[in-house]
């Protein structure tokens, strides 16, 4: 994987030492580190002038559990395009129940997220929030950890516009073409992403007139679509994966433990199911205790992908 070295507050890619460029003759070989230099400049620029990463970002593009890593030079919007490559290969199907669980609201506290994920096993997939700051590099880390990751994408609360999600949100009350420009916003964020994760109760997520066109996009045919209860996707032809429950923020201990108790028997019941949390210390600590457990349950834990299902043909 590349290391980020930094230079005078940019964040810049250092070549590891076991890559070898050929040395090209006479002019070429000019012509060549001349280019090379070029480049990296640019990359420094766009991050001094607190540009977000875009096509000139030194990125990984294989699979965090592929056996060899390529490095290769990509727009994040690539990950909209072909999202398959990112979903995280699942232990293989063997009758047991699966169950999956999805931390969303990552990104936005680079203490929180690094402790999510150090402390999580690697088939806890991560939704890193669209208004993080060092998203690139928290994906980046989170894929190399093991873990699949989603992108949380900012939409509508409930009670709006007293309970507010910020200027990038999707809004029933915007038309088709303002809110695909939103959403275009934060696929653009970082890439790496398998699929795309809805804070649960959104009018937007509930309003197929929002969400339909989004979905029939060619560029986002490939992506995952996490949300629970979300009236808008039916009906869309997309690949989905619908929580069965939601962790609420001020969950208690006992509420946690009887949550991811109820998810073990939707999974009993029903083969799989998926749950949404938030990371606050409370349920990451129950979280933690409870997967390590799951084995001797008879249920496996799997990436959220693992879970999706696509329409009926």
């Amino acid at each position: 994987m590349a290391v980020l070295a930094n230079f005078k507050g940019a964040w810049l890619p250092r070549i590891p030492a076991r890559i070898r460029l050929a040395r090209p003759p006479g002019r070429v070989a000019v012509l060549a580190w001349a280019l090379g230099i070029v480049a990296l400049g640019g990359t420094a620029a766009s991050s001094l002038f607190g540009q977000t990463y875009g096509a000139s970002a030194l990125v990984v593009t294989a699979p965090a559990n592929a056996a060899s890593t390529e490095l290769a030079i990509s727009d994040p919007r690539a990950t909209a395009l072909d999202p398959a490559r990112f979903r995280r290969t699942a232990p293989p199907a063997d009758g047991h129940p699966r169950v999956a669980v999805i931390v969303r609201g990552l990104g936005l506290s680079h203490k929180v997220t690094r402790a999510v994920i150090a402390d999580l096993p690697a088939d806890v997939t991560l939704a890193l929030s669209a208004y993080g700051r060092e998203l690139q590099q928290e994906a980046d880390s989170a894929r190399a950890d093991g873990h699949e990751i989603f992108l949380d994408v900012p939409v509508e609360p409930p009670g709006f516009p007293a309970n507010d999600a910020g200027p990038q949100a999707l809004l029933s009350s915007l038309s088709a073409a303002e809110n695909a420009e939103r959403f275009d916003w934060a696929l653009e964020r970082f890439s790496g992403f398998a699929g795309v994760v809805f804070a649960p109760g959104s009018p937007a997520a509930d309003n197929a007139g929002i969400v339909g066109p989004l979905v029939r996009d060619s560029k986002t045919r490939d992506l995952i679509w996490a949300a629970f209860e979300a009236k808008g996707f039916e009906g869309l032809h997309a690949l989905t994966a619908t929580a069965a429950l939601v962790v609420a923020p001020a969950s208690t201990d006992a509420d946690v433990d009887a949550a991811l108790e109820r998810l073990e028997t939707i999974a009993r019941r029903d083969g799989t199911a998926l749950a949404i949390i938030s990371p606050t210390p409370t349920a990451i600590t129950r979280l933690k205790v409870w997967a390590a457990n799951l084995e001797q349950e008879g249920i496996v834990l799997v990436p959220a992908s693992a879970v999706a299902t696509a329409p009926a043909s």
